[in-house]
């Protein structure tokens, strides 16, 4: 095989060197006899291009090219640009750097690019034999820091040395703060290893040190690996450590960050964070935090300690993920000092309440049926109280049609008409403040309570325009307390400081369940009466037409307390031995269902329709027009019984 050695070109036209030859030997083929030209090992073993826009400089005896003013050497899937480059043909090697003006400023920054990667750097040489770069005065972003570097060895395999760095996510030119690496290595897209390192601050070292460092670098593939903290410093609470922890990229469904904070004042925060996500399913995020909050000074009186939390989550669901039923979540919830004491957010210290609802629903295709239930969540930080249902639950069946045929042909039965519907709800109320609300007290005073309602009717019609309704309602409640209403003449009333009669309400706890039907009937009848009155042909206004609609309509229902289980009660109020009604269920949730006492009404309208036929003045249609002369005009008045 016939081997050649790679010219070097200036402006992408080979101009070949003579001294390069001293590096080849030619030696004959035995078989051919045509001369071979044999490659030394140390050759460059592809082309090298080289440019510049201003002068350009060829020392024939040193074997070096110098290049200035844009100057530019591609070899290979590698690019060096800089403002100058010296080309050293012996050694194989370039040098950049770049030129500093009379302001100071520094043009023409050497940049070192080999495929997706671009280094730019204060100096730096390149070997084209070993593949390897030295890089003087290298600042890279990583993530959220920037790192930088004195000394930087590129390899051939892409990966870094670096001595004499640090680590900081302050931009400024001079960092307030920043993790000393002495010697640390970088797989780009993947992670920096580092050795020892150390922590800094205002330039002076502190006793906080690192016996090795591992910080992934975020690619499209998450990396488990140390978070690291932010330095700062507040008035109240001195100089801190924030955001330090570790990431565990546990899956590509969901990861975990445990992070913290500590102050040189005794205050620390610890907060776990979860992101989760299913392509085209969910995605969501939970989040936890508890913080030991310290004001003041140890054995002052403005001195406190307190422990405050926060707890979050969110989950939204793809729309297309589950047809017919709907998953959301919107949690935040926290202690009222969290937001004041460890939220840096404006917004979030005016904010007074705190909204949450975790939320299901579900229909069912072709069907009436359809159920929601929720979680929810209000939140007064200002007067420190809590609201919440846990959880509260809906069911409803819409109306439907029993005995009604699949043919909608052919005469209806009268008992095709009757209806159903149903609808129950259950919720469980917790009413309290934010510091008894993981107590066992609130437990005891939770407030549920069930209700569900079944109205059954029908419609007949024994003639046009006149339809008759009955229909009953059974609606029913339980709870797990009830209240007794007595009278206490003995009852000794601190404030007065004295006996006095009273009503005295004891609470009596089970489970009690209450019901009552509730009939009702009601008819209506609503016929038209037309009349037209026409004028002579030659005349423009040739008819008015007058509409009317009456319409009269009852409604009754039965006093029947013996259809309603034992709800109400009478009590003596006062020593004149006056009784009154109450019901046992007062104050619960859902209250008392509706007895059957007696109550009904007459109601009549009267709504007028007057319409006429006019022609327009030269109309050649020789079509009248309608034109409404009073549309709706109506009168309505009732009566109860």
């Amino acid at each position: 095989m016939v081997r050649f050695v790679s010219l070097f070109s200036q402006e992408r036209n080979m101009i070949p060197d003579s001294n390069m030859v001293s590096q080849d030997t030619l030696v004959s083929d035995t078989l051919t006899g045509k001369l071979i030209k044999k490659i030394s090992p140390e050759a460059i073993d592809g082309q090298v291009t080289y440019k510049s826009r201003g002068r350009k400089t060829n020392d024939l005896v040193n074997k070096r090219a110098i290049l200035i003013d844009q100057a530019e050497v591609t070899y290979k899937d590698i690019e060096i640009k800089a403002d100058s480059i010296v080309f050293d043909m012996l050694a194989n090697t370039v040098f950049a750097a770049g030129r500093t003006d009379s302001t100071g400023k520094v043009a023409g920054t050497p940049v070192f690019k080999q495929g997706t990667q671009e280094i730019e750097a204060d100096s730096l040489l390149y070997n084209f034999v070993t593949r390897k770069a030295l890089a003087y005065g290298i600042v890279t972003q990583q993530e959220e820091g920037l790192l930088r570097s004195q000394v930087t060895k590129l390899l051939e395999d892409r990966t870094s040395n670096i001595s004499k760095s640090t680590y900081s996510t302050c931009d400024a030119e001079h960092p307030h703060f920043y993790i000393n690496l002495p010697k640390a290595k970088i797989y780009p897209g993947k992670k920096i290893i580092s050795g020892p390192g150390y922590l800094v601050l205002e330039g002076i070292p502190l006793p906080v040190a690192l016996p090795f460092g591992f910080f992934p670098i975020q690619t499209k593939k998450a990396a488990s690996g140390i978070l690291i903290p932010k330095i700062g410093q507040e008035q109240l609470r001195g100089y801190n450590l924030t955001e330090g922890g570790y990431y565990f990229a546990i899956s590509e469904y969901f990861d975990l960050a445990l992070r913290g904070n500590i102050y040189t004042n005794g205050t620390w925060m610890l907060t776990a964070q979860s992101n989760y996500s299913k392509k085209y399913k969910f995605d969501g995020q939970v989040i936890f935090s508890y913080a030991n909050n310290i004001s003041g000074h140890k054995g002052l009186k403005d001195y406190n300690k307190a422990t405050n939390y926060k707890i979050g989550w969110t989950y939204n669901q793809n729309a297309k993920a589950h047809p017919g039923s709907r998953f959301s979540a919107n949690v935040n919830m926290s202690s009222s000092g969290y937001d004041k004491t460890n939220s840096y957010n404006v917004s979030e210290h005016v904010t007074t309440q705190r909204q949450s609802s975790v939320s299901y629903s579900k229909t069912w295709e072709g069907s009436p049926f359809n159920l929601s239930a929720s979680m929810n969540h209000s939140q007064n930080v200002k007067n420190k109280t809590v609201s919440l249902n846990l959880p509260k639950i809906s069911f409803n069946v819409s109306r439907i049609y029993p005995f009604k045929g699949k043919s909608s042909s052919g005469t209806k039965k009268w008992y095709q008409e009757l209806q159903f519907q149903y609808s129950a709800s259950l919720d469980n109320q917790i009413n309290t403040y934010d510091s008894l609300l993981f107590t066992r007290d609130v437990w005891k005073n939770m407030r549920n309570g069930f209700k569900h309602e079944a109205p059954v009717s029908i419609q007949f019609r024994p003639f046009k325009n006149f339809s008759i309704s009955p229909q009953v309602t059974y609606s029913g409640v339980l709870y797990t307390q009830k209240f007794e209403k007595r009278w206490d003449p003995a009852y000794f009333d601190q404030g007065k400081n004295e006996i006095v009669g009273k009503v005295v309400t004891d609470t009596l706890r089970g489970t009690f369940y209450g019901h009552s039907f509730r009939p009702s009937i009601s008819a209506s009848f609503s016929p038209q009466v037309f009349g037209t009155f026409t004028f002579k042909p030659e005349s423009r206004v040739q008819a008015i037409r007058h509409v009317m609609k009456p319409s009269v309509s009852f409604s009754y229902v039965p006093a029947m307390k013996g259809l309603s289980s034992d709800l109400y009660r009478q009590v003596q109020r006062d020593t004149l031995e006056n009784f009154t009604e109450y019901s046992v269920f007062d104050g619960n949730i859902f209250g008392t269902p509706s007895l059957s006492t007696r109550s009904g009404g007459i109601s009549f309208n009267l709504t007028n329709i007057l319409e006429a036929k006019v022609f327009e003045k030269n109309d050649t249609s020789g079509k009248p027009k309608k034109v409404k002369i009073i549309d709706n005009f109506g009168i309505t008045t009732s009566y109860n019984v």
